[in-house]
């Protein structure tokens, strides 16, 4: 092998219901779960960041997901998946929609715990023990953050809001992977959409600073502190990949531009923009670029792009039907140890 792709994908496979998704996929295989292999087939990676995969603490989700990828020509002996905010309740009012003030609103948005959660599928080895996860990291323990503020200036979140309120709409998650050339921190997340608020702009805000958070982990910042309780980002000669669904572009929709733009120019990063056989780099239905792998200058890339066939492919039904997102990819050499 002198060349493996790694792949992000939000794949939409949230349910309504918990357990919704165990049994469909336990199942056979329904038209979007037939797209959606077949879109993977195509792509062809080793190894898939997945967004929007519902979580179960037993992981049933994802074995079966495993399962079918298998039945489908598509191995992939080692998995992750780890707890998200989604639906998991905050014991506060977070929206304030509700003028007394009583009702209970989740951490991230989600009618179950897990609903929208994430996963990794990979061909090479994960270092699972090592993974460090920030589900609970205080929003307010960020420096400088864009917490919402309401029209008269006033703040949006007491302080006993932010005593609780997590930073992560899902989770941020630092999983080291043994590529064919070498150790890289895959860093994954999902943040939450900037819309679906009020004047306040509390998702914006939250979007702007769930991205930030990997321009500061790259930087070397000593403020965040995982689950385990240690702290600190990366050191300085880590190679690593930041993917997924980041919900965010810096040349459109509703997003605060200032963190995108700061991660997508980051000089550790290859500057890269993966285009489709349509000629363009969105990756969502919605035609704005939401998705993306982002490597490190250390990591051996050659070729990057968005799989989202030209006008007249027979691939196009499966593209449409599996999900509103596109997957994107990034071939990477096997030359040298990083």
């Amino acid at each position: 092998m002198d060349r493996f792709r790694l792949a992000t994908y939000n794949v939409a496979l949230n349910r309504p219901h918990a357990g919704d998704l165990v049994a469909e996929l336990n199942g056979e295989p329904s038209a979007q779960v037939s797209a959606l292999l077949q879109v993977m087939a195509s792509v062809d990676a080793q190894v898939w960041v997945i967004n929007e995969l519902d979580y179960d603490p037993e992981q049933r989700a994802l074995s079966a997901l495993q399962a079918q990828l298998h039945r489908a020509g598509m191995d992939f002996p080692h998995v992750y998946t780890a707890p998200v905010n989604t639906g998991v309740p905050s014991g506060r009012d977070l929206v304030k929609q509700d003028e007394n003030q009583t009702q209970e609103t989740p951490f991230g948005f989600g009618d179950f715990p897990g609903q929208y959660g994430m996963a990794v599928l990979s061909a090479f080895p994960l270092n699972v023990e090592h993974c460090r996860t920030f589900q609970t990291f205080l929003w307010r323990d960020m420096p400088s953050a864009l917490l919402p503020a309401r029209p008269d200036g006033s703040a949006f979140y007491t302080d006993d809001d932010l005593a609780v309120l997590r930073l992560s709409s899902k989770s941020h998650w630092d999983l080291p992977v043994a590529l064919p050339c070498g150790l890289c921190h895959l860093l994954i997340s999902h943040p939450t959409p900037p819309a679906f608020d009020g004047p306040e702009r509390r998702n914006v805000c939250r979007n702007h600073d769930e991205i930030r958070f990997w321009v500061d982990y790259i930087n070397g910042a000593s403020y965040m502190t995982d689950d385990r309780g240690h702290q600190g980002g990366l050191a300085p000669e880590q190679a690593f990949i930041v993917a997924g669904d980041l919900n965010a572009s810096p040349t459109g929709g509703d997003s605060q531009p200032g963190a995108i733009s700061s991660l997508v120019n980051h000089s550790a990063i290859h500057t890269l923009r993966p285009l489709s056989d349509r000629g363009d780099d969105l990756t969502a239905r919605w035609r704005l670029r939401a998705d993306y792998v982002l490597p490190s200058t250390q990591v051996p890339v050659i070729d990057t792009g968005v799989f989202w066939p030209g006008p007249g492919s027979p691939l196009n039904t499966a593209v449409e039907q599996a999900s509103d997102h596109r997957p994107v990819w990034i071939d990477i050499t096997v030359p040298d140890r990083l």
